[in-house]
């Protein structure tokens, strides 16, 4: 399976490698930006792994827009929803962040109540494409369980 990881944290984005190892095909990148000119019809991509929230960048933002750089937006669903257009089969958007502290890991809890479910009331549909959205499932370390959160998608696709 190919698989791109989106997340603007380095130690998440090892993790992910790491899980993976070399039983997938993993391309794991830190920006919106890199994961928008990847993210193009027939990309070969099986599924889209991304985090929630990342920081603003000035990909297409004029003078006006420029004083949002470097805050968190909620990009991970703009990036579902082009994966879900272009038809990867698979795709997580997840958050570490703290529902207490932000308002759209706060908002999760209306899709999904609680932390991590192994059961399919987490799934959606969009278009062709199964999509997971939650809060992080972590490992002992720290990192997002990126496995975990596949292994849910695919079975809930087999």
């Amino acid at each position: 399976m190919k698989i791109l990881i989106v997340d603007d944290n380095g130690a998440h984005r090892a993790s992910a490698v790491e899980q993976f190892g070399d039983d997938h095909e993993v391309v794991a990148i830190d920006s919106y930006e890199n994961a928008i000119a990847l993210l193009k019809p027939n990309c070969g991509f099986d599924a889209l792994l991304s985090d929630l929230l990342m920081p603003a960048e000035p990909y297409c933002l004029g003078p006006a827009g420029l004083k949002f750089l470097g805050h968190e937006i909620p990009i991970g669903l703009v990036l579902m929803l082009r994966a879900a257009r272009i038809g990867i089969p698979l795709i997580c958007v997840i958050t570490d962040a703290n529902h207490h502290h932000h308002p759209m890991s706060a908002a999760l809890d209306w899709i999904a109540p609680g932390y991590w479910r192994d059961d399919e009331n987490a799934l959606l549909q969009v278009n062709a494409s199964r999509v997971l959205i939650a809060h992080a499932p972590l490992l002992s370390n720290g990192c997002k369980d990126w496995k975990k959160a596949l292994s849910i998608l695919a079975a809930a696709t087999s």
